[in-house]
């Protein structure tokens, strides 16, 4: 069984870093694991499975997702809409 996401006393450094200097504009994979403090695999299961989630993937390693298209995201997903992505 997968392990769930916990809060160890490094990632608590890290967010608290993060809450001070800004969060970045693009989040990576590990960065939006923090941002949401969820683990990869239930971010994965409940929003970057779905079609119109905001992931730009850059090559065959990874992607980012702007941080400002996944709240836009977020708040279309709370009210049962479709993300339709920036104008």
């Amino acid at each position: 069984m997968a392990k769930g996401w916990e809060l160890t006393d490094e990632r608590r450094q890290q967010i608290k870093t993060y809450n001070e200097i800004g969060w970045p504009a693009s989040l990576t994979i590990p960065v939006l694991e923090l941002y949401e403090q969820m683990s990869i695999s239930t971010i994965r299961k409940h929003f970057l499975c779905r079609p119109d989630a905001p992931y730009i993937k850059f090559d065959e390693r990874g992607g980012v997702i702007p941080r400002m298209a996944w709240e836009k995201f977020k708040a279309c997903l709370s009210v049962g809409k479709t993300y339709e992505g920036e104008i």
